[in-house]
């Protein structure tokens, strides 16, 4: 006899034949590449995640920036977190939509700022995060900085 069992693979429904047969909703979104450069005064980030397996739903990517810097350009998708009142160059955060990303696709954007202040780190962090359950959270994350001048 034929038993029909629900299995959610990377948000796809589908049915399989057998019983205890069942696979679980995932997606392992993680960051690939994270670098970030300096040319004449201003700080670039560039950054790619990617899906694993499964698909990822409703990807965001936080990009933590500097402290002190401001916004000179975004990769489309992008928009510039909040800001102190009467400052509106000064950012902490960039956060960017990416929308589905299906099994092994690629995202990759781009934040370009200005240099902080002297004194302070030239460091951005990064995190991907979507709808879709992730079994290994923790490549997710990512720092980079680099040494001033």
């Amino acid at each position: 006899m034929w038993r029909a069992s629900l299995i959610l693979v990377g948000g796809v429904l589908g049915l399989a034949p057998g019983a205890g047969r069942q696979m679980i909703w995932q997606a392992d979104l993680r960051i690939r590449t994270f670098e970030v450069s300096e040319v004449k005064g201003s700080l670039t980030a560039r950054v790619v995640v990617v899906s694993e397996f499964g698909v990822a739903s409703a990807v965001r990517l936080e990009l933590l920036l500097p402290v002190g810097v401001g916004l000179l350009e975004l990769s489309p998708g992008c928009t510039a977190g909040p800001s102190p009142r009467g400052v509106s160059a000064l950012r902490a955060r960039v956060v960017c939509l990416l929308g589905d990303v299906p099994l092994h696709v690629s995202r990759e954007l781009r934040v370009t700022t200005t240099t902080p202040p002297p004194g302070m780190t030239h460091g951005f962090g990064v995190i991907a995060i979507s709808d879709t359950p992730d079994p290994r959270p923790g490549n997710n994350f990512a720092e980079k900085a680099i040494p001033e001048h």
